[in-house]
């Protein structure tokens, strides 16, 4: 047998449930190959460090700062659903899964800054009874606006290099794409929420609260992307190995006739 029909028999072989693991590359290598994006995740969210320790930024406008850079991921992942599998994945029941993720997404997002707005800025809370001095000053400078712009360039350039470079517009599915800035919209900015009422609360907007805020923000946007880049590595191999979405879902179990005898009924 020849070596190209070994590898097919193999592949015919393997079960649908573990041929994406059977294929996929070692966890190393696909983290190696995705490095220089993880490295500038944790830079650019490490960012508000300099605005907390520099130039006093209060609970609102780093918590504002992470809200944008949700709005940036949700317009770059919007792009990815497009893109993904070209023509052949905007039909059908994939067209109406990007609309709908488009309109909840960016229906959070701007439910996240309004709560941002009313909650940080003492509208609704005031720590001790008294407002926090000056809120709004962070947005008055530049070095806001560029944090911000940073945080847009960041995931322009992730989105580079994982999805244009990786070429995963060829084998992620829509429902792949919009999949992870879901999980990172609801996780992530909730938690970012909680964590910064919690600094804004009992600790009265202390400094070591913002750089743990700042800290734990980076640390979970680190393991959320870690988790995207082997999930796409599994989808890769699935593709590669022949693996449909189709393949992957459990079959539904048949109905077992009922035993004993049928009884005829009476007229």
């Amino acid at each position: 047998m020849s070596q190209p029909q070994v590898a097919t028999a193999a592949r015919d072989d393997q079960p649908p449930e573990g041929g994406a693991a059977a294929f996929a590359p070692p966890r190393w290598r696909t983290l190696a190959r995705a490095a220089p994006s993880l490295v500038l995740i944790v830079a650019v969210c490490l960012a508000p460090l300099w605005g907390v320790l520099q130039l006093e930024w209060g609970v609102l406008a780093v918590v504002f700062a992470y809200v944008a850079d949700g709005a940036a991921d949700g317009l770059l992942a919007w792009r990815r659903a497009r893109l993904a599998r070209g023509e052949a994945g905007q039909v059908g029941g994939d067209r109406v899964l990007v609309r709908e993720f488009v309109r909840t997404y960016f229906t959070v997002v701007i439910a996240m800054a309004l709560v941002t707005y009313m909650v940080f800025s003492g509208l609704l809370f005031k720590p001790g009874g008294v407002a926090p001095d000056h809120p709004y000053t962070a947005f008055a400078s530049w070095q806001f606006w560029a944090l911000v712009a940073v945080f847009f360039a960041m995931r322009a350039l992730v989105y580079w290099w994982d999805f244009v470079r990786g070429d995963e517009a060829v084998f992620l599915p829509p429902a792949a794409v919009v999949g992870e800035p879901l999980r990172r919209l609801f996780v992530l900015q909730f938690g970012v929420v909680i964590v910064g009422f919690v600094v804004y609360w009992p600790l009265d907007s202390s400094t070591a609260g913002l750089v743990a805020l700042v800290l734990l923000t980076a640390l979970a946007n680190l393991v959320l992307a870690v988790f995207e880049r082997l999930r796409a590595a599994r989808i890769r191999a699935a593709v590669a190995a022949g693996i449909t979405v189709e393949d992957t879902r459990p079959k539904p179990a048949k109905s077992q006739p009922r035993a004993g005898r049928r009884r005829s009924r009476r007229r």
